[in-house]
């Protein structure tokens, strides 16, 4: 399944972030997209995902890789998009 991007919202204040990320499958344009929630975690990777579907609670699925793997680069690359920087992210 190919999933692409619609929309990616998160906010922030000085002590944690949330957010969603939402997708669309253009093979089925119509179907309802699929949502992931982000919140803040303390320890890495720094941010817990929760599909709205509770039917796709598995880091397996699509959505939720997607998500995954996008969360990772603006942790890594792009801090200062949610206010922090690297050294608030440290590597395992």
């Amino acid at each position: 399944m190919l999933l692409q991007l619609l929309s990616l919202s998160l906010a922030f204040d000085d002590v944690r972030f949330f957010g969603s990320i939402m997708f669309t499958d253009p093979d089925h344009p119509d179907d309802k997209p699929p949502t992931v929630l982000i919140d803040h975690a303390d320890a890495p990777p720094w941010f817990t995902l929760t599909n709205v579907d509770p039917d796709a609670q598995d880091p397996g699925s699509p959505a939720m890789v997607e998500a995954d793997r996008i969360m990772r680069f603006i942790l890594r690359y792009a801090p200062d998009r949610i206010g922090r920087t690297p050294f608030d992210f440290p590597l395992p």
